[in-house]
């Protein structure tokens, strides 16, 4: 008897998501379409013309992608190194797996020129006699930030890679050993197609871009280095720190309807670009 009603077990899973996850997005897309006069797309028309939002949208984009790419990079190589007979791989791992343990806004404040670059600045113009960099070029700032986050988040790429290593036969490696294969081959050939093949690999690397695409901390952290912090159009505005400004700033007058809408193709644009991640990690997969 109980096994023809087994469904009724998911019905408070449903009611969670319901609560939860169902009923803010709806009430969030009747908002976006709300106005003093009735139903509208009057919101969605603001929001597409305004240039800010696809200063955002682009920011959020490639920065996503940038950090995404970057991690699975970084997590790799450390991987190719924890995996090497090397005498206390346990402190490796240990070491690797520290930027876990740091919230992301500690990450982007310690990256940021106060926390980090102003000192080496220091050092290279009063020991060094080096000329002084600009911190605020795009091109330095932007590299800077991609990279703070994927170090954070590459250990957490390096840990699923190890497990999926960890379970892949040694027989494989011991063929390839005793073909001549080296360290570096027999990653390159055996374990980096076991890894991105896997499909715990792809949804870690999937929720990694998900994460990336509603970046608010980093991106804040440097607002106030790079100006803009109490506007929107700023170069580091990601679509979270551009919504964190028109919901908190008082010269903005609290657009509800109009955060509602960029929250609903904030949604959008991250199923749509998890789903192209996903297919790109299958072809590098060869899948």
């Amino acid at each position: 008897m109980a096994s023809r009603y087994w469904y009724l077990f998911f019905i408070p899973l449903f009611t969670l998501l319901a609560v939860v996850e169902f009923y803010p997005l709806l009430d969030s897309f009747y908002r976006s379409i709300s106005t003093t006069g009735g139903l509208s797309l009057s919101n969605y028309q603001t929001m597409f013309t305004d240039s800010a939002f696809w200063n955002a949208v682009n920011i959020s984009i490639l920065y996503s992608l940038t950090s995404t790419l970057e991690a699975l990079a970084i997590g790799l190589v450390l991987t190719f190194i924890v995996i090497q007979n090397l005498r206390g791989r346990s402190v490796f791992e240990a070491f690797f797996i520290m930027p876990l343990a740091v919230a992301p806004i500690v990450v982007g404040t310690l990256w940021s020129p106060g926390g980090f670059w102003d000192d080496i600045q220091t050092f290279n113009s009063f020991i060094l006699h080096l000329p002084v960099f600009s911190e605020t070029t795009p091109a330095f700032y932007f590299t800077v930030m991609t990279y703070s986050d994927a170090w954070e988040w590459a250990p957490l790429i390096m840990l699923v890679a190890l497990s999926i290593y960890n379970a892949t036969p040694k027989e494989i490696y011991e063929a390839a050993e005793l073909h001549g294969a080296s360290a570096f081959q027999k990653f390159r050939s055996i374990t980096l197609p076991m890894v991105l093949r896997s499909p715990v690999m792809q949804f870690v690397v999937v929720l990694r871009f998900i994460d990336a695409m509603r970046a608010f901390e980093i991106p804040l952290s440097w607002s106030f280095w790079i100006g803009f912090s109490t506007s929107v159009g700023s170069p580091v505005d990601s679509l979270s720190l551009y919504l964190y400004k028109l919901f908190f700033i008082p010269l903005f007058n609290f657009p509800i309807g109009l955060i509602s809408a960029i929250g609903i193709l904030l949604f959008c644009f991250t199923l749509l670009g998890a789903a192209i991640m996903l297919r790109f990690i299958r072809v590098i997969g060869g899948q």
